[in-house]
């Protein structure tokens, strides 16, 4: 009771004890050492892990009306030891797409989550007209008490989350997004049980931060009523809810720091404020702002994971878990045909794809009319490289094609290919059809193909059609290593609607593959992959279909993808576009279950058309919920998908 009195005494005089500076601000964050009494709601269960939901009155006394405090706790299944984090949630508190997410894949691999919400928080909603009120009346002092009863109700969850009997106590993280982010080291720099921590979008500076940023703008304008006039006024009152201010009692623990290039709300010379305090801990930079960071979580979370698990699970094994995930790129892929400046008779293609730890890239020719007749005839050269935490590849090759004009419309095409695929760095934990392909092979493929296009521009069509089908054969007989053959067929179709410039674009594709002779598999590098920017684009490159016992992709031999999309005009160059992707990867045929394993995913999009290319960026969002990826994705990428 005399340290719950000596609490609220000092959120009495807040303001006098930031002026001061005199006192140690850990002061600041006592409370009377208790773990709360509360009953849990089972919310969810799984395989993996159990979801519990319980709430108890704060032990900080504030004049919001719901003085609650609000717990989800996940809980890892099994009988033996596990670590835990304390997770401290944004202003909005915790979304389940966002926190949710976090808890969800942490609790799935082995490390117990609590996250941590007021009830301002909760209720945000409310708590932000009831915190402008609030302000008026109390000034700076609003806001350290808001963060002030964060930190503090973080330390009791640490206190109920030591009575489980399941938990290490001796390995015991914090992590935090946004406001949380910036509470983290605040929590740990006053109570020593927090081992490590990951900071989310968090930085130093707090009187710069709220003065300046775009979120705060609310907090400035008041605060500017109350008489305050700059940043450097404003960080003497609010001194004691900086995490600069507890950076050197973190000395010795681990610290990992997320953070967005272009955040406008967290500056970039705060994050690098709070860096240099900590230390220079690990920092990354993920290219967004601070808000769409969401689009980015995915990459976020599996870094996050990685930390945890390095800290509290094992080490060596966390460098090689889920490399198969990196931050979205700007630019996933470019498709450029230069017919309209070359002449006529001369073709030059050049294409990429990037995404999901994979790149690829093709360049070639074809010289159209030879001998004097229907025929063609030209080369390419080929590279891609491609790595997760399984195994590292590179490879390189090249073909020759030669072909004929059938009809007016329609080629047939035969085509030699050679590429060497080089693997290494396989892990001990990786798939055994990964381990069997180690080393140099090569793989030699004959390719027979008739394609069929009526399509009234090769840039951006508007009407016409399009079909193509390929008959793959890859044998030891030409040279390689790989017995398999492939087919796949493909459909366009472009309908220019009665109203002026409108086009409905329709697609399908669908393929198959399989091993033949003294072959055991069709090797992973040669298989379907489905996801990204021109296929399934509310889904990560390369990421659907089976997955090895670690949740990442195995590809498959069996492909279906369609595509809805209506292109229209918006102004001179620009163009909007939305669409419906569908689409399945199965390891064989036997395994296809219609439609119940299909994907889905909507979206719209931006194109910008020129003479010489086409730009775009497509946002998607994924229709599946029980996929682990629930959020939108941005694609940005040079030429249409289809």
């Amino acid at each position: 009771m005399k340290k719950l009195l000596v609490v609220f005494m000092l959120a009495a005089s807040s303001s006098a004890f930031a002026q001061s500076g005199a006192m140690d601000p850990s002061a600041f964050y006592d409370y009377a050492k208790s773990a709360p009494v509360c009953s849990l709601e089972i919310k969810e269960s799984t395989r993996e892990y159990t979801h519990f939901s319980f709430s108890y009155p704060s032990c900080f006394p504030t004049c919001y009306p719901d003085n609650a405090v609000y717990m989800d706790f996940y809980e890892p299944k099994g009988e033996g030891k596990y670590p835990a984090v304390i997770f401290l949630s944004h202003i909005a508190g915790g979304i389940p797409e966002i926190e949710g997410e976090f808890c969800r894949d942490l609790a799935s691999s082995g490390i117990g989550v609590l996250l941590v919400q007021t009830a301002y928080q909760k209720n945000y909603s409310f708590g932000r007209k009831w915190l402008a009120e609030n302000l008026k009346k109390n000034g700076e002092d609003a806001i350290v008490q808001l963060f002030r009863q964060i930190v503090i109700e973080a330390r009791r969850g640490i206190d109920w989350i030591e009575t489980r009997p399941r938990v290490d106590r001796e390995k015991i993280g914090a992590m935090g997004i946004s406001l949380g982010g910036i509470a983290v080291p605040v929590l740990a720099g006053v109570d020593e049980r927090v081992k490590s921590m990951v900071i989310l979008l968090g930085g130093g500076g707090m009187g710069d931060i709220i003065w300046n940023g775009f979120a705060t703008k609310l907090f400035k304008e008041r605060l500017e009523e109350e008489g305050i006039t700059s940043a450097q006024e404003l960080e003497k009152k609010v001194w004691m809810i900086d995490p600069v201010n507890f950076a050197d009692k973190l000395k010795g623990r681990s610290v990992m720091m997320i953070n967005a290039h272009f955040d406008t709300s967290i500056p970039h010379a705060n994050t690098i404020e709070l860096w240099k305090a900590l230390g220079k801990p690990q920092l990354i930079w993920i290219p967004t702002g601070h808000f769409v960071s969401f689009f980015e979580m995915g990459y976020v979370k599996m870094k996050t994971f990685q930390f945890f698990y390095a800290e509290f699970i094992d080490r060596d094994k966390a460098k090689d878990i889920g490399l198969a995930y990196y931050p979205d790129v700007p630019i996933e892929s470019f498709r450029i045909y230069t017919r309209a400046m070359l002449p006529r008779k001369i073709a030059f293609n050049m294409d990429g794809d990037f995404g999901g730890g994979h790149k690829d890239g093709t360049m070639g020719i074809v010289v159209k009319n030879l001998f004097g007749g229907d025929y063609l005839g030209g080369s390419e050269i080929l590279a891609h490289e491609s790595k997760d935490g399984r195994y590292k590849m590179d490879g390189f090759g090249g073909d020759l094609i030669f072909g004929k004009k059938l009809t007016e419309n329609t080629h047939g095409f035969m085509k030699y290919t050679y590429e060497t695929a080089k693997v290494y760095n396989v892990a001990e934990w990786a798939p055994e059809d990964f381990k069997r392909h180690t080393g140099r092979s090569g793989v030699s493929t004959l390719t027979f193909t008739l394609e069929r296009n009526t399509l009234d521009d090769s840039l951006y069509p508007v009407d016409g059609s399009y079909y193509r089908g390929c008959f793959d054969v890859s044998s030891k007989a030409f040279g390689g290593d790989y017995n398999f053959i492939r087919a796949v067929g493909e459909g366009r179709w472009y309908i220019s609607t009665p109203y002026p410039k409108i086009t409905l674009v329709l697609r399908g594709k669908g393929g198959w593959e399989g091993e033949y002779g003294d072959s055991s598999d069709v090797p992973f590098f040669e298989r379907f992959t489905l996801g990204g920017d021109d296929s399934v684009r509310g889904y990560k490159s390369r990421s659907l279909g089976p997955r090895d016992e670690n949740n990442l992709p195995l590809w498959g031999n069996v492909m279906l993808l369609g595509n809805v999309e209506t292109r229209f005009p918006i102004y001179k160059w620009f163009n909007g576009a939305i669409f419906y992707d569908v689409g399945g990867n199965w390891e064989h045929i036997n395994k296809v279950k219609l439609p119940k394993d299909l994907q889905n995913s909507v979206g719209a999009g931006i194109r910008v058309r020129t003479k010489w290319f086409v730009m775009r960026c497509d946002y998607a969002y994924p229709l599946n919920k029980n996929e682990e990826e629930r959020v939108g994705r941005f694609h940005v990428a040079a030429g249409l998908p289809f």
